[in-house]
């Protein structure tokens, strides 16, 4: 089942980069944007099976939320 998810700009220019990148050096075998996102969310599910890992994967997933919050905050006030 596939699912459309929001990407911050930052991250999103970042993987275009790196898409780009690899692009010059691959041509049409190149990795796409879909390509560079399953494996990292594979290598994500990876790390936080590793129990040795899961703390501190918890502590930034709970740090990138509350600053997403932040970030939605100063969004509504400046729409209002």
């Amino acid at each position: 089942m596939s699912s459309t998810i929001r990407i911050p700009p930052d991250i999103h220019q970042s993987l275009q980069e790196i898409r780009l990148s690899l692009e010059s050096r691959h041509f049409s075998a190149a990795p796409t944007l879909q390509d560079i996102v399953s494996v990292a969310l594979k290598r994500f599910i990876q790390d936080w099976n590793n129990s040795g890992e899961q703390e501190q994967i918890l502590e930034t997933l709970l740090q990138h939320r509350q600053e997403a919050r932040s970030r939605m905050g100063k969004k509504l006030k400046l729409e209002k």
